[in-house]
C-alpha cells in the first residue's frame, strides 16, 4: 500500500522518522561494554536520516518510505541478486503483465564469460508467492527458478512488449578458497619498518624475506598497501586511504631511497625522493610509449588485459591524481566541473595533459608487476575498512558515502572516549543499488596473492556511524546486507584462489562470527583477548578455521603488555583518567597471573619466567591449537616495548614509522628466531618449500 499524509496510520513526524530509521537499516539500540542498553534519539535518528542524503520533512520522509517498500514491485526487478546455484529469485509483475522472455548473459565488464540463456516461462500458471496493491494497481510476485550456472556475474532482462527491465544475477559459492590443506604459520612485516642494504624499506626486502620464509614454510603478512598521504601526519597510516583500489608506489623497488633515519621512517621525504626519481624513469618511458616501442608493450598489454569496468577506474583514477596534483588535496575545492566525475571531463584531461596523467597508470603497473612477481611466495595483502573523505573512491562514487558522517567506535576498555576514524560510510541501500560493484572492484584489487586479510570484518554485518559535529557517544550501528557482502568475498577468493582472514576483533554477537567461519573466512584470534571469566581458553578451545597471535598492529607488543606501557600511555595520552588508569592496572596485573597459570596447565611453564622464555611459551601454546594459521611479529620476536600504532592518537605517538632495530639478515641469525622455528616445525607448521 502507498503511504500518503493523508491516509497515514502513523499520527505524527517522530513517528515517520522511526520508521524511516528502520527501513534505513538505523539499529533502534545497542548494548556497550559493559552490557548497558543504549537507546538511539530521536536527534541522532534525523542527523543520520540527513547525512545519507533525506531531508527530513513529513512529504519526503513519506516517500523514501514508499520507495523502500515498494520500489521493487514497480520496477520488475531487484537492484541485484546474490544468489548461491541452483537457487531462484523473485520477480515482481503488474496484473496482466506478462513478459515474452527472461535472457541472463554473462557480466563481460567484469569479465565474465559463457553464453546467453532465454527462458520462455508461463506465469499464468506459475504460482503467485504474494500480491500487494499499489497506487496504479494490483502487483504479483513469483518465484523463478535460476537455471545452473557457472559462479560468476551474470545481466539478467526481462523483455516485455514495449519495455525492458534489467538487473545483475551474481552466482555465489558456498565457501572461500582455502589454499593451505594444513595448518602453517606467518610472519606479519610492516614495509616502512624493515632495513637491510643501506636503504628504506621496499618491495626488494619483501621478496628477499617471503623467499626465505617460504623456504621454512610460512608465508609473509604486509600492511596494506593503498595509496595513502606521506606528504601528511594525519595521512601516514596505511588504513587512511586516498584509494584502497589502487596502489601506493612507495616500495616500488625501481629507484631506491638510502636509508635517511635507522630509528624512524620519514615518510615525506623518502616520498619526495622516490617520486622524483620515478619521473625521471617515466620521461625516459615516455619517449618509448609514444613511438609505440617494445619497451612499452607490457604497459599497453598490463591495461588491455583488465576487465572494461577496471580499465575505466584506472582511468578515473590517474586522472584524479592529476587533479589532486594541480587543484589541491581536498577535491571538495577543486574547479566546479572536476568536483564530480565527468567521462567528458576525464577525455578532455586524458588528451590534453597525457603525459601527466599516464604517469599514474605507469606507476600502477610498476606496482602491478612486483606484485606477480611476489606471487611465488605465499604473501597476505591486506584491505583496510575505509577510505578518507578526500579520497578517489569518495570522489569517484560520491553518491555511495554519508559525506557528513564517519565511521568510528562507541566507547569501550580500551577507549572510553570512543573513536572516530575520519571515513565517511558506505550508505547501505546506495551499495546495492550499484549492484556491489565498487566492493566487487575493491575485491578483486586487493585478492592477488594466497592470502588476503580483511579489516574490520564484522563492519560487513553492521557499522557504527557518527554524525557530523557529534562525538561517539552520539553514535548508532547501521545494518549492512550482510549475506550478499560474504557472497560476494566467497566469490572473488574463488576466482581469484585467495584465502581470507576475516578480522573479527570487537563486540559482536556470536553468530556473525559464526557466519564467516561457516564461509570458510577465517576468525582472528588474539591471546590476550582470548580469555572468560575464570581464566585464560585452553589451546584445545582455539578454532580450526582461524587465525591465532599474540599481538596486532594496534595492541601492545608482548613486552609492552607484560609492563603495562599501553596502560601508562593512556593514562599519559588522557585516554584513561586515575580511576581508569588503576582498574585497567588491577586488571592486566590479575591478566598476567593467569596467563602463567594457563600455561603451567598446558605444560609449557614450570614457573613464573623472564620475558624471553614467556614469548616462547605462548608460541609453543598458540603452535598447538588447532588453527590454521599462527602470525607472529617480529617485534615481539626482538621484545620491542613499543606497538606500531597507539589508536586514539596522532601527534602524541609515532604511529606506523617505527623500524625494526635490526635487518632481517640479523633477526635470522638470532637464537630466538631459530629457536622459534624449530618451535614451528615440531608443532607440524612448517612445511619447508626446499
Amino acid at each position: 500500500m502507498i503511504m500518503t499524509l493523508e491516509n497515514s496510520t502513523l499520527k505524527n513526524l517522530q513517528q515517520l522518522i522511526c520508521k524511516l530509521s528502520d527501513l534505513l537499516g538505523i539499529f533502534p539500540f545497542y548494548y556497550n561494554y559493559k552490557g548497558e542498553r543504549i537507546d538511539i534519539s530521536y536527534e541522532t535518528k534525523i542527523k543520520l536520516i540527513s547525512a545519507i542524503g533525506i531531508t527530513p520533512d513529513g512529504k519526503n520522509i513519506i516517500s523514501w518510505i514508499n520507495y523502500f517498500e515498494n520500489n521493487s514491485w514497480k520496477n520488475c526487478l531487484e537492484p541485484v541478486y546474490v544468489v548461491k546455484q541452483d537457487h531462484s529469485i523473485f520477480i515482481y509483475l503488474k496484473e496482466n503483465q506478462k513478459p515474452s522472455h527472461i535472457e541472463i548473459s554473462p557480466f563481460k565488464d567484469l569479465g565474465q564469460e559463457g553464453e546467453t540463456l532465454s527462458l520462455f516461462l508461463n506465469f499464468d500458471i506459475m504460482k503467485k508467492e504474494e500480491q500487494r496493491v499499489l497506487d496504479d494497481g494490483i502487483y504479483f510476485k513469483y518465484n523463478i527458478p535460476v537455471p545452473s550456472l557457472p559462479i560468476g556475474y551474470y545481466n539478467i532482462t526481462v523483455f516485455f512488449e514495449k519495455s525492458i527491465h534489467k538487473s545483475t544475477l551474481i552466482v555465489v559459492p558456498e565457501n572461500c578458497f582455502v589454499p593451505f590443506k594444513k595448518k602453517t604459520w606467518g610472519l606479519h612485516l610492516n614495509l616502512w619498518s624493515l632495513r637491510g642494504n643501506k636503504k628504506e624499506g621496499d618491495f626488494s626486502h619483501l621478496k628477499k624475506i617471503a623467499e626465505y620464509i617460504n623456504s621454512l614454510g610460512g608465508f609473509i603478512s604486509i600492511n596494506p598497501l593503498h595509496l595513502n598521504d606521506p606528504e601528511d601526519l594525519y595521512g601516514i597510516s596505511p588504513y587512511s586511504a586516498i584509494s584502497r583500489q589502487f596502489n601506493t608506489p612507495l616500495y616500488l623497488s625501481k629507484s631506491p631511497v638510502k636509508e635517511k633515519n635507522e630509528e624512524f621512517f620519514d615518510y615525506a621525504s623518502v616520498w619526495k625522493e622516490k617520486i622524483e626519481a620515478l619521473r625521471m624513469e617515466f620521461a625516459k618511458f615516455y619517449k618509448a610509449y609514444i613511438n609505440k616501442e617494445d619497451e612499452a608493450k607490457r604497459f599497453l598489454d598490463y591495461k588491455n588485459k583488465l576487465c572494461p569496468a577496471v580499465r575505466e577506474d584506472l582511468q578515473y583514477f590517474s586522472v584524479f591524481c592529476f587533479l589532486r596534483e594541480k587543484f589541491g588535496k581536498n577535491w571538495q575545492n577543486w574547479e566546479e566541473k572536476f568536483r564530480k566525475p565527468d567521462k567528458n571531463n576525464l577525455s578532455m584531461i586524458y588528451s590534453e595533459y597525457n603525459k601527466d596523467v599516464v604517469f599514474y597508470e605507469y606507476l600502477q603497473w610498476l606496482i602491478e608487476e612486483e606484485i606477480t612477481e611476489m606471487k611465488t611466495y605465499p604473501i597476505s595483502l591486506d584491505l583496510g575498512f575505509g577510505s578518507i573523505r578526500s579520497s578517489f573512491d569518495v570522489w569517484v562514487n560520491q553518491e555511495l558515502y554519508a559525506i557528513k558522517a564517519e565511521y568510528g567506535a562507541p566507547p569501550d576498555d580500551f577507549n572510553p572516549k570512543g573513536q572516530k576514524w575520519g571515513f565517511p560510510p558506505l550508505i547501505p541501500f546506495r551499495l546495492r543499488e550499484k549492484a556491489y560493484m565498487p566492493f566487487i572492484k575493491l575485491l578483486k584489487a586487493n585478492m592477488k596473492t594466497k592470502l588476503l586479510r580483511i579489516d574490520h570484518a564484522l563492519g560487513l554485518f553492521r557499522a557504527f556511524w557518527i554524525p557530523e559535529g557529534t562525538t561517539p557517544y552520539e553514535g548508532a550501528y547501521i545494518k549492512y546486507h550482510w549475506k550478499d557482502l560474504l557472497g560476494i568475498i566467497t566469490l572473488e577468493s574463488q576466482i581469484n584462489k585467495t584465502g581470507v582472514i576475516g578480522e573479527d576483533l570487537g563486540t559482536a554477537e556470536e553468530w556473525m562470527k559464526e557466519e564467516l567461519i561457516k564461509r570458510k573466512i577465517c576468525s582472528w584470534k588474539v591471546f590476550y583477548f582470548e580469555k572468560g571469566p575464570y581464566g585464560y581458553k585452553p589451546s584445545s578451545f582455539y578454532p580450526e578455521d582461524a587465525l591465532c597471535s599474540i599481538t596486532t598492529h594496534d595492541l601492545p607488543t608482548l613486552k609492552g603488555f607484560w609492563e603495562g606501557k599501553d596502560i601508562q600511555l593512556r593514562k599519559q595520552f588522557s585516554i584513561f583518567d586515575e580511576q581508569q588508569f588503576e582498574n585497567a592496572f588491577a586488571e592486566r596485573q590479575q591478566d598476567k597471573g593467569k596467563i602463567i597459570t594457563l600455561l603451567k596447565e598446558e605444560g609449557l611453564l614450570e614457573e613464573e619466567a623472564p620475558i624471553d622464555k614467556l614469548l616462547v611459551a605462548i608460541i609453543k601454546f598458540l603452535a598447538k591449537t588447532q588453527s590454521k594459521y599462527l602470525l607472529l611479529y617480529p617485534e615481539d620476536m626482538l621484545l620491542m616495548e613499543e606497538q606500531t600504532n597507539f589508536p586514539g592518537t596522532v601527534t602524541e605517538y609515532p604511529n606506523w614509522q617505527r623500524k625494526l632495530p635490526l635487518s632481517f639478515d640479523e633477526i635470522m641469525k638470532l637464537p630466538i628466531f631459530k629457536e622459534i622455528t624449530t618451535i614451528l616445525t615440531e608443532a607440524g607448521r612448517a612445511h619447508p618449500s626446499g
